[in-house]
């Protein structure tokens, strides 16, 4: 019977730890999801039995496997090594907690869990091996009216949010018959203002924020190009360009700022000679009969190396020289500029190999998704192209970089009034992934209230306000355009500011309860 119990609660919270993620399910599940789990942790800790280990890892995995199992529709061993590597590390995770608490007492092992998570979520956006799909606080995704409070704390504010409610709602539930009617009354007040008081505050922000207008009318193009049998073998690159332009064509007028483009839009573009491409001449001649237009499109570039110059750890080898491939996006207008800014967030195995300097010889393991195998070039900084008008400073956030707040943030603080994200999203077929990747959209929003033109090449293509609504949308897997006013803003944000301070002082209190619980372990041993 406990191992039926036990498995139940197990698959409990993983089922409501996956939903929200799922779009007709609010992420307020997430407030209740790991008390199943702290449950059944409490149950073993009690009667001090062992193999408590199976059931967390099977939550874990349970959880990672519903919520991402798209990614097998672009790669198996992928979707696998994703699936299990994610769910290993949040193994690891309560496997310390439990260490922890057993050294300590109830209240220390918590706390520590608490801080080890969002200590945990903190570094994950910066490790070289990063999956942070299911940061907690991103499961509140779709409701945008609870966490408008996002551009004080970013999405680790969230996860924050869901440890604390569960924690208390599993405290009142163990705790029931051991404290006073008065103690339960004090908990369920402390219950009920952590769920209301960020709610009613997020509530007021949303109905009281007005955009200053400073409009920014903007043609965002769906090409809708199959990139399995069309991109990199079915089209040429003529034919993809028409296709493009034709769009571009029917959905600008003369008060278009901004003509956008999805993710790799354009195929090899030499950055040591971008005007002698024929893509970059033909959108020449688009702007040259609307000289007001910016056209912003996703592109894969080369940049060859001269003999004397410092090659990157990604550059390939050729007979007379080495170049560097990169996932990029360029602007183009009436200005003889063409900045170019390239991705530096790659997904593991499609676009980069981890520790390039030290697992090189892995290379050929990559995933061909098409284009070019192997690991792409970066760069240090993010970057805002500005207008040909000077008006507007726009950032390009290039598909996975999207996921990343922090990272997001840097565009802002280069001076983007405005945001773009191009995507290609068709990779994962018509599954959830798709609208979750498009749900993140709306909480860069919120962290940096910034106004949104994605530009997807199989949809979802949005134009995503500051309070991170999406005003107009497109349908999945149709060739379209999407026009309409996107409003820029100067304001800087205290999340853009100050950035992830929520996992910065996790980190802190993690040291002291890590030092704590280390001594005291040492004590008893000696003992």
């Amino acid at each position: 019977m406990n191992m039926r119990r036990h498995l139940l609660l197990s698959l409990l919270s993983a089922v409501m730890l996956a939903l929200p993620w799922y779009t007709p399910f609010s992420g307020m599940l997430l407030w209740v999801a790991f008390v199943p789990l702290l449950a059944l942790e409490h149950d073993f800790a009690l009667r001090k039995a062992r193999g408590c280990w199976k059931y967390y890892a099977l939550t874990f995995i349970v959880w990672n496997a519903i919520t991402t199992y798209w990614l097998s529709h672009a790669t198996l061993a992928g979707a696998v090594g994703a699936i299990i590597g994610n769910a290993l590390q949040m193994f690891l995770l309560f496997a310390l907690f439990r260490w922890v608490k057993r050294k300590t007492n109830n209240a220390t092992g918590y706390t520590f869990l608490v801080a080890l998570w969002l200590a945990w979520e903190y570094f994950y956006f910066d490790a070289e091996i990063s999956w942070p799909w299911l940061v907690l606080g991103n499961g509140f995704a779709k409701d945008i009216h609870l966490i408008q409070w996002y551009e004080y704390t970013g999405v680790l504010g969230g996860s924050l949010w869901v440890w604390l409610v569960n924690l208390v709602l599993f405290h009142i539930i163990t705790a029931r018959r051991t404290i006073y009617k008065k103690q339960r009354a004090i908990t369920l007040t402390i219950a009920g203002l952590l769920i209301m008081a960020p709610i009613t505050l997020s509530l007021i922000r949303f109905h009281t924020y007005r955009e200053t207008i400073n409009p920014c009318r903007v043609a965002i193009l769906q090409p809708n190009i199959d990139p399995y049998h069309e991109k990199f073998n079915g089209l040429s690159g003529a034919e993809q360009l028409a296709i493009l332009l034709s769009l571009a064509e029917t959905a600008t007028d003369s008060l278009t700022d901004y003509v956008i483009a999805p993710e790799t839009a354009i195929d090899r573009v030499q950055e040591n000679a971008i005007e002698q491409s024929e893509a970059v001449r033909a959108i020449r001649g688009f702007v040259a009969r609307r000289p007001q237009v910016n056209f912003i499109t996703g592109v894969t570039s080369l940049y060859f190396y001269s003999p004397d110059e410092k090659r990157s750890v990604t550059a390939r080898e050729i007979e007379n020289g080495a170049y560097d491939v990169f996932n990029a996006s360029m602007q183009i207008n009436r200005t003889d500029s063409i900045p170019v800014y390239h991705k530096s967030k790659l997904v593991l195995l499609v676009e980069k190999m981890p520790y390039p300097r030290f697992f090189s010889f892995l290379k050929s393991l990559s995933l061909d998704l098409g284009g070019y195998v192997g690991s792409y070039g970066t760069q240090e900084e993010r970057e805002a192209f500005p207008s040909a008008d000077g008006r507007f400073r726009i950032g390009t956030a290039i598909c996975y970089e999207s996921v990343y707040g922090r990272y997001y943030t840097e565009y802002i603080r280069k001076g983007a009034n405005l945001m773009s994200i191009i995507t290609n999203d068709g990779w994962w077929d018509d599954t959830p992934g798709y609208r979750q990747h498009l749900t993140y959209a709306s909480l860069r929003a919120i962290e940096t209230r910034r106004s949104i033109a994605r530009s997807a090449n199989t949809g979802i293509s949005a134009i995503i306000n500051q309070r991170g609504e999406a005003s107009a949308t497109t349908g999945w897997w149709e060739r379209t355009s999407l026009s309409g006013t996107l409003n820029a803003n100067e304001h800087i944000t205290f999340y853009v500011r100050y950035g992830d301070y929520t996992g910065r002082a996790a980190c802190l209190t993690l040291f002291l309860i890590g030092g704590y619980a280390l001594v005291r372990g040492l004590l008893k041993k000696r003992g």
